[in-house]
């Protein structure tokens, strides 16, 4: 089946190739909680870009339908088609070469949310490496490329949150601010973390520094929480990855307390490993300016021996999903992340996973007590 773009579809759901009714708002951008933005898109001549994306299916391969694609995404879209089946599909996101597949088996999944519906697909590319028989992506499944909205929409979203901001409609102040917010992220001001980046560059380090057994290990574990991550990330709307990020942020300024005041060498990564903060003990410990703990700038795993790295992973993945474990007491050897360092620290290691309200591991705790140098 291919995409159709029904010619009475709102601009929200021309966005996301979905039908909508006659009325404005329709039913679809009410169950969205954005009937106020709800509005036809004025009529613009068609791309040849947007021709050809929307006839691939009938006359293209996979791969051609997809470059052909290449610039009919709207990055404020809430809604998009994924699913976890694999192919061989490349777009570039953040610079990394990333896969993005479409169905598995006759089952179709739909994501609330285009970055979630990106995680899951990124996911089942590392497992894609380990020779599973899936089917080949359709082409009407993947998330599209990025497109760069024409001029007068992008006034038109900065110009309307600015008004809200300005002048919210009356009613209860929940409703007032939930009206700002959703505003806000239509005009492309609010964005979720975008984890793809995250394992796109788990990937590359894999790739560039870990052997086969010890990659294959790793994938290993990836598909053992799959399909937990799969069924809570259906549900997920942009709006609730904007709060939980919220959330993210207030135990960043919790942790500043915590890790100030405490004397053994600690510090915080995402699910995908990038360190956010870190004590100025660890930052010693591994022999690196603390500056460098930040913002992602490092990621756990590249502070981590090869096999001590592969060891966090297999523990993190058998409990990452499940909400009666969240501690781990282990051991690894840390190094710096200079390729030429060559000594390794022993230490005794537990981390604390810390999850949002839908049982989504979003922030992991490590304390690091050094028992040995070598």
């Amino acid at each position: 089946m291919s995409f159709i773009i029904y010619p009475v579809a709102c601009v929200y759901c021309r966005r996301s190739h979905m039908t909508c009714d006659d009325g404005r708002p329709c039913q679809r951008c009410i169950k969205r909680s954005i009937g106020h933005l709800c509005h036809d898109e004025p009529k613009q001549p068609s791309s040849s870009s947007q021709s050809n994306a929307q006839q691939a299916p009938k006359d293209r391969s996979p791969m051609s339908a997809a470059a052909a694609s290449s610039n009919s995404y709207n990055p404020l879209s809430s809604h998009m088609a994924a699913g976890n089946g694999f192919g061989s599909n490349h777009s570039n996101l953040g610079g990394l070469p990333l896969q993005f597949f479409g169905q598995m088996g006759t089952g179709q999944l739909t994501f609330a949310s285009e970055h979630m519906g990106n995680e899951i697909s990124v996911i089942s590319d590392f497992l894609d490496s380990l020779g599973a028989d899936m089917n080949p992506m359709y082409p009407n499944q993947q998330p599209h490329p990025q497109q760069h909205l024409q001029n007068n929409s992008s006034v038109n979203t900065a110009e309307k949150f600015f008004l809200t901001a300005a002048d919210p409609s009356d009613g209860k102040l929940e409703d007032r601010l939930t009206e700002v917010i959703n505003a806000k992220y239509e005009a492309g001001f609010l964005k979720p973390y975008n984890y793809v980046n995250g394992y796109a560059r788990l990937q590359k380090y894999m790739d560039n520094n870990m052997s086969a057994a010890s990659r294959q290990r790793i994938l290993n574990v990836m598909g053992t929480f799959r399909p937990a991550f799969r069924s809570v990330a259906q549900s997920l709307t942009d709006i609730d990855l904007i709060l939980v990020e919220e959330a993210f942020e207030r135990l960043l300024l919790d942790y500043d307390r915590v890790f100030s005041s405490m004397g053994i060498p600690a510090c915080l990564w995402r699910r995908t490993g990038e360190i956010y903060k870190g004590n100025k003990e660890f930052a010693s410990l591994v022999n690196v300016p603390i500056e460098n703990l930040r913002e992602g700038r490092l990621c756990i795993y590249e502070l981590m021996a090869e096999e001590s790295a592969v060891n966090y992973w297999e523990k993190y993945g058998n409990i990452a999903f499940d909400p009666g474990q969240k501690a781990v007491l282990t051991s690894c050897l840390l190094k710096n992340p200079d390729r030429e360092s060559t000594s390794v620290i022993s230490c005794c290691f537990s981390f604390t996973i810390r999850r949002d309200k839908y049982n989504i591991p979003t922030v992991i705790v490590g304390n690091f007590l050094p028992v040995q140098l070598q």
